[in-house]
């Protein structure tokens, strides 16, 4: 397995290691993400009760119905942002970046450079959608 790591010769992409391997690692954690999503959207969203209790020195707030929706709502928006830069990336180099980076596949087989340049970019879209950078 070979090391990730980004192509600094397009400087107008570069993001800083940090951000870059979050964007890395988000693009790697999709399908969890949407296997998540999905187990949400199909559980009861009303079955749990609120727990308040205002005992001095002892306050608990539990309320499983706003806390499901609140993550559904991160995981539809960091979703949505991958999707959305996948979306800029030409459609016949979505498959050789995705199988980089989920895969770890080298790409040595892939066909030409260019695909690298479109996975920077795309990476950078998705630093930019999630907010990361």
């Amino acid at each position: 397995m070979s090391r990730e790591w980004q192509q600094t010769k397009y400087k107008e992409l570069v993001m800083p290691d940090a951000v870059y391997y979050q964007s890395v690692w988000a693009v790697r954690d999709l399908e969890r993400m949407e296997n998540r999503l999905a187990e949400l959207e199909q559980s009861e969203f009303g079955g749990g009760t609120s727990i308040v209790s205002d005992r001095p020195n002892h306050f608990v707030l539990y309320r499983p119905t706003e806390e499901k929706a609140l993550e559904r709502t991160v995981l539809r928006e960091r979703i949505r942002g991958i999707h959305a830069a996948l979306a800029l990336v030409p459609e016949e180099y979505r498959s050789f970046i995705l199988s980089n980076l989920i895969l770890k596949n080298s790409g040595k087989t892939f066909p030409g450079k260019l695909w690298r340049y479109w996975k920077q970019k795309f990476l950078y879209n998705v630093a930019k959608n999630l907010s990361i950078m």
